[in-house]
């Protein structure tokens, strides 16, 4: 039966068998789990890309405030702003995302059979679903970076295709519309590029088109923010985001803001006695902080929170690079669910998907954490050859976001590392079968 549907009439237009396989298996694995949750789940940050999106369907962006960029809430504009709706194009984009793993797995060399079952596997890890029914950037975001590391697997960095380069470029732009920490992604590949055959003419080669459309995202929104706000900022978020960073070490704050000091450290203390998460304790105050500065403006908040965090993180140097280093950076390869396990309309599945989780979730952190322990195999390999890799690379665009991501912001930091799991998995796949543990030399 099986056999009879991957190879359905419709299904046949697609050449590969592997690739009819993930389609039917991804489309079931949704369906079953969507019959039992049958929930979008919404999260805190889930109303403020719908406010944005409502914006969007009406064509209104004045005096928008500027909490979000518009990458993400353009994907629920063309869902008419239908959260439903928005889910069902997620499903679509994650088994385009499984299609691409399958792909890139092919270029790494593993055989067609390795491929698919590889891509199963990290399909199977359930908060790629529950991400996929939550009103979040995650699956959007994994989507975008999963195009531009299957582009870097094939022998992109060595040609020389100006429409490749203006697509790519396309990609990158999008993604930091959808997130704009991301902006620093080109900045290494173009780097990369320019080292890897290092010519001074290089600087000027057509991958410079990968830094434009970038750029043009990023302070193209941040100009629309100025307009609106009046603050050049990717988001009017970026000063409450900075300040989150300052939990721990709030009493170092100087005089001049007295007043927000002493509320962070009052919420915190509360926070603490209740045993709830610390790294909120700035959102938990924030209607204290507006009836205190008067402040009623959100983007006005947020930058005096911005100045705050700047004056106390000069304060206390050594606590806040403590906490870079031991806290967020340790934060990010750790794992993270996004659901509301309580929405199960059949009760047991919900029990038996938290057991499920409870396995997935160790074995996930154990590849994260052989995905660390690489780095002093790749030192040695480029000290050793001088080779710049495409592994390389990878390995430098997933440290850079645990590094740069601990220096933004605190709280929550798990999910920055989402977009980057797969690629973690088969790094290490890679070293694995470089070794010949598990895997069989691929001869085809």
């Amino acid at each position: 039966m099986f056999e009879t549907l991957i190879n359905h009439r419709w299904l046949r237009l697609i050449k590969s068998k592997e690739i009819r396989i993930l389609i039917i298996i991804g489309l079931l694995f949704r369906l079953l789990l969507s019959l039992s949750y049958m929930n979008v789940s919404q999260f805190p940050d889930s109303s403020s890309f719908m406010v944005l999106a409502e914006r969007m369907l009406a064509f209104n962006l004045i005096d928008y405030t500027g909490e979000r960029s518009p990458g993400y809430p353009l994907l629920l504009f063309f869902a008419f702003g239908f959260k439903p709706l928005a889910v069902l194009y997620q499903f679509g984009i994650g088994i385009l995302t499984s299609i691409l793993w399958f792909k890139t797995l092919l270029n790494f060399d593993f055989s067609r059979k390795q491929s698919l079952w590889i891509t199963l596997f990290m399909q199977s890890f359930i908060h790629v679903y529950f991400y996929e029914t939550s009103i979040l950037i995650e699956t959007l975001s994994l989507f975008l970076v999963s195009i531009v590391f299957y582009f870097l697997t094939t022998n992109y960095l060595e040609e020389k295709n100006i429409k490749k380069d203006v697509f790519i470029g396309c990609v990158l732009g999008f993604l930091v519309l959808v997130k704009p920490f991301f902006a620093y992604i080109p900045f290494i590949i173009y780097g990369f590029s320019v080292l890897k055959s290092f010519k001074i003419k290089n600087f000027i080669s057509s991958k410079i088109i990968l830094l434009i459309f970038p750029l043009m995202a990023y302070f193209g929104w941040s100009y629309v923010n100025k307009i609106n706000t009046g603050y050049f900022v990717s988001t009017t978020y970026f000063g409450l985001n900075i300040s989150q960073n300052c939990v721990h070490f709030a009493e170092k704050a100087p005089d001049e803001f007295v007043t927000i000091r002493e509320i962070y450290i009052k919420n915190r203390e509360a926070a603490i006695a209740e045993k709830s998460d610390v790294a909120m304790s700035i959102w938990r105050a924030h209607q204290e902080l507006i009836d205190s500065t008067g402040l009623a403006y959100f983007p006005d908040l947020s930058n005096e929170l911005g100045r705050f965090a700047k004056a106390t993180i000069a304060n206390a140097p050594n606590e806040y690079w403590h906490q870079v280093f031991f806290v967020s950076w340790i934060d990010f390869w750790k794992t993270f669910i996004c659901w509301n396990p309580e929405q199960f309309m059949i009760v047991p599945i919900g029990t038996f998907l938290e057991f499920v989780w409870q396995i997935q979730a160790p074995l996930l952190l154990l590849f994260k954490l052989l995905f660390i322990g690489l780095l002093p195999i790749y030192v040695f390999q480029y000290s050793k050859n001088k080779k710049l890799t495409v592994e390389l690379l990878l390995y430098k665009i997933i440290f850079a976001c645990s590094i740069l991501q601990a220096i933004v912001t605190y709280g929550t930091n798990a999910k920055y590392s989402y977009p980057f799991e797969y690629m973690m998995i088969i790094l290490v796949l890679m070293e694995l079968k470089r070794y010949h543990l598990f895997f069989k030399t691929n001869n085809s």
